[in-house]
């Protein structure tokens, strides 16, 4: 399964490689459950995820959100589709996710998502993390109710 994400590079800042590299990452991450701490390492250590209705601040608040996007959850894969790049630091992009829910595994759930990511300026020595995570969709859809 690819994640990769297309980009238009004229219109891309300096670190758009890696931030792009990052993201496609980040999905793959995302997409594994056993991957909370890894998912979790992704942020700034004060950083604000805001997932639809939940928010959660720092990286202690954060696990347990993670963890919390799994109990319905089989198996999920993102396909963000396109980057939009505000700046050196911030981006838009958006996409869908697959969900097979744990209730009924034979019930596959597509939701179209967006999403704005804010992150930490660029450090000596420090990859990149995300400083601020909002993610943009429909939570009836979310719960396999569309």
């Amino acid at each position: 399964m690819s994640y990769q994400i297309a980009y238009d590079t004229t219109l891309a800042p300096p670190r758009a490689a890696a931030i792009v590299s990052f993201m496609e990452d980040f999905y793959r991450t995302s997409d594994t459950e056993s991957l909370h701490e890894k998912y979790v390492a992704s942020f700034t250590e004060d950083a604000t995820l805001i997932m639809g209705s939940k928010e959660a601040k720092g990286k202690n608040e954060i696990l347990p959100l993670r963890h919390g996007l799994w109990t319905h959850v089989a198996s999920r894969h993102h396909t963000a589709e396109r980057i939009f790049f505000g700046g050196p630091n911030e981006i838009m992009l958006y996409g869908r996710v697959k969900y097979m829910l744990k209730a009924d595994a034979s019930k596959e759930v597509v939701i179209p998502w967006a999403g704005r990511v804010v992150f930490a300026p660029e450090k000596e020595g420090e990859g990149v993390k995300m400083q601020f995570y909002q993610v943009y969709l429909d939570p009836s859809a979310q719960a396999g109710k569309k």
